[in-house]
């Protein structure tokens, strides 16, 4: 089995590097063409399925990919972004300045620290094995893609390699491919984005 894993187009907040978190922010122009050029990509490949988060920035990707291999979207809410509670719409240096008590924290004990009002890593891991965990029950042996978030690839991909502070690159239109053995996971690449070149 492969799944593919594509992390959403740009939106305004990532060109300003804000936390984005469970906010619906759209696509901007640069997000809306990277997903074009995804789904070029994809143009020849055979795909049996596609699933996207249920936030607008993964599902109009995913949307713009379906309508080029004419395949339906499948919405699964668990492939949503970490949930980032106040520090959504701030940048890393405005967090740290506003919340250094949780920003310490969350840096010295990454699984469990965060804003007190969000999700925290591994509340995201559980998530990110159960919104896997449902592709593979729901399509066996076959070969899909999953439109999803940079916080949430990273953190299932981690869970994989059993890494408590993943610092994977994942660009925005960027594709990663996981594949299946045995019912065990493998990632095979993280992140090309030759096809955004």
């Amino acid at each position: 089995m492969k799944i593919y894993v594509v992390r959403h187009g740009e939106t305004d907040w990532n060109a300003k590097q804000r936390y984005q978190g469970q906010r619906d922010i759209p696509l901007n122009a640069a997000g809306t063409q990277q997903a074009k050029q995804v789904a070029e990509r994809f143009a020849n490949c055979p795909i049996d399925f596609l699933i996207s988060s249920d936030l607008s920035r993964a599902r109009a990707t995913a949307e713009i990919v379906g309508g080029r291999i004419n395949l339906p979207v499948s919405v699964n809410p668990l492939w949503r972004e970490r949930d980032f509670g106040h520090w959504d719409g701030l940048t890393r240096a405005e967090i740290e300045a506003k919340y250094p008590k949780e920003w310490h924290r969350y840096r010295e004990e990454p699984l469990t620290g965060g804003p007190k009002d969000g999700e925290t890593l591994q509340e995201l891991q559980m998530r990110a094995v159960k919104a896997v965990e449902w592709v593979l029950e729901q399509y066996p042996q076959q070969t899909g893609i999953v439109f999803s978030h940079g916080g949430l690839i990273r953190s299932l991909f981690g869970w994989i390699a059993n890494d408590t502070r993943p610092r994977f690159r994942l660009d925005n239109g960027g594709v990663s491919l996981l594949t299946t053995s045995a019912g065990d996971l493998s990632v095979e690449f993280i992140n090309d984005t030759s096809h955004l070149r």
